[in-house]
């Protein structure tokens, strides 16, 4: 990231200078003035969170981050915003479990300054966005509305989320004009916005932009129907089973699983028959646990007893233990998708050896070989393999047959081995394909570099490009660190995919 302007050398200009106020209250240079003066008497305190956060360590730095919270002022959050402006990616991951958890107002605000003229940092700006939003201060709509005209996408879908959670009435105008951009992310995000600040005015709005024309967007708006307009859930839900690609269809089905009635159950039926293996899943999950019956091949059944079928009060009893059929597995993990992406280590760190002694690039190798061998035929796949940046086999995934089988183990083999790995820019890589809906993650050791690399933020940032995407992301481990596991079974839980550890 560009480097941001010192904040120390901001304070003797603002308070100089009350037309550069902060935000439409009195001029904020007084404010700030004040709120610095009343660190005086802790100097020694924020002398030692410097001097804490200039250190190499990851606990040492969390301890000045937590001192800096405790200071709760202009000046600690300041203190902040450098680490998250430096290049240690592991740094400014704990800052941000810090800042938003400040409450003092002048420090918000100096948040809010950072969002308006920092020019040389898109990424700052869209943290600055978040935390507003975090803030929940409707105070700080004036900066977050202008935002929405900021030249860099992601800056201008923070700032419609966060003005969806200040509810800034003021915005509604610049939230409709967003609303028709062409960025998808956006419309959803500014739709949803709209819908929250004025849910009654709105929803004529927000029901209408179900039927965008991005797959995407309708999902994340599908996602967003039951808490909004609770009473449309269901209707709309069960329409959008007939949606042309897996991810709205998808979310329906998650919605309908979340209401009791006998027509989410018609829904639920329904979506067993899906083309998608994965909404099939979802469908026959939700109505075993609904109803505590087996619910393979039952459409029949259903259409002859639903008129006399009593719905259970809570949950449904356990289904009686049947064996399941017998099913391909990624070390250990079913594979019960059709389309599937495979995203593989090269890092330096899969030089090392398991504790069977094999490398970890062969171990990796065998066992794509192995779980191919048995899909052939039965698969839509890909194949990524990554450290620093991320190589996919092809652009677009492809049926699984045996050409395509030694094409993917030929490009896994002689990809380089070497470097730091990246693991959010894997991650974002993989979930942006609409054709996918299940990653498997294969990772050596906790990821060096990226713009995320802690569990906090890569799950944060996932589950907000989930909502559009739905990949479920399951997780597997070559490494027998307590720490790192926990990293990949934060990112698996947060898409509802499971973790398998191997030494």
């Amino acid at each position: 990231m560009s480097p941001l302007p010192s904040h120390a050398a901001l304070l003797p200009l603002l308070l100089v200078a009350p037309s550069l106020s902060l935000s439409p209250s009195p001029a904020l240079a007084p404010s700030l003035a004040s709120a610095q003066g009343k660190g005086k008497g802790k100097e020694e305190d924020y002398k030692e969170a410097e001097r804490l956060l200039r250190t190499t360590e990851e606990k040492t730095v969390r301890e000045g981050a937590q001192l800096c919270g405790r200071l709760n002022s202009v000046r600690s959050i300041e203190f902040l915003l450098d680490v998250l402006a430096g290049v240690q990616p592991h740094f400014r991951d704990i800052a941000w479990e810090v800042l938003p958890e400040f409450t003092d107002r002048y420090a918000r605000q100096r948040i809010e300054h950072e969002l308006r003229t920092n020019l040389r940092d898109p990424e700052i700006r869209v943290w600055c966005a978040q935390l507003l939003g975090l803030y929940g201060d409707a105070a700080f709509g004036g900066a977050l509305e202008k935002a929405l005209s900021d030249r860099e996408a992601e800056v201008r879908r923070a700032a419609a989320q966060a003005l969806g959670r200040i509810r800034y009435a003021p915005a509604v105008k610049s939230l409709l004009k967003a609303s028709k951009e062409k960025d998808p992310y956006l419309r959803a995000e500014s739709v949803e916005a709209l819908a929250r600040i004025d849910p009654e005015g709105m929803r004529t709005v927000f029901l209408g932009a179900l039927a965008d024309a991005d797959a995407g967007a309708r999902c994340a708006l599908l996602g967003a129907l039951p808490g909004l307009y609770p009473d449309a859930a269901e209707e709309r839900s069960a329409a959008a089973l007939s949606d042309s690609d897996w991810r709205p269809r998808l979310q329906a089905t998650e919605n309908l699983a979340a209401i009791r009635s006998k027509p989410s159950l018609d829904g639920l039926v329904r979506a067993t028959g899906d083309a998608r293996p994965v909404v099939r899943e979802k469908a026959v999950a939700a109505l075993r646990e609904m109803t505590g019956m087996m619910w393979t091949e039952r459409r029949e059944w259903w259409a002859k007893n639903r008129e006399a079928f009593d719905l259970p009060m809570g949950k449904g009893a356990a289904p009686a233990s049947q064996p399941e059929k017998t099913r391909v597995t990624y070390h250990g993990l079913q594979v019960t998708s059709d389309h599937v992406a495979f995203l593989i280590d090269k890092s330096d760190t899969m030089r090392a050896r398991l504790t069977d002694g094999r490398e970890k690039g062969a171990a990796a190798l065998s066992e794509l070989e192995s779980v191919l061998s048995r899909l052939r035929g039965d698969l839509v796949f890909n194949v990524f393999t990554y450290a620093a940046e991320v190589e996919p086999l092809w652009k677009a995934a492809a049926p699984l047959d045996e050409r395509a089988q030694k094409a993917a183990l030929s490009f896994v083999e002689k990809a380089t081995t070497g470097g730091k790995k990246d693991i959010w820019n894997a991650l974002r890589t993989v979930v942006d394909d609409p054709t996918l809906d299940t990653l498997y993650l294969l990772s050596s050791g906790e990821p060096e570099v990226g713009l995320y690399v802690h569990w906090n933020r890569v799950t944060l940032h996932l589950k907000d490009l989930n909502r559009f995407h739905k990949v479920v992301v399951h997780t597997v481990a070559y490494s027998d660190s307590d720490w790192y596991r926990e990293q990949l079974q934060k990112i698996a839980e947060a898409t509802g995919g499971k973790f398998v550890g191997t030494e």
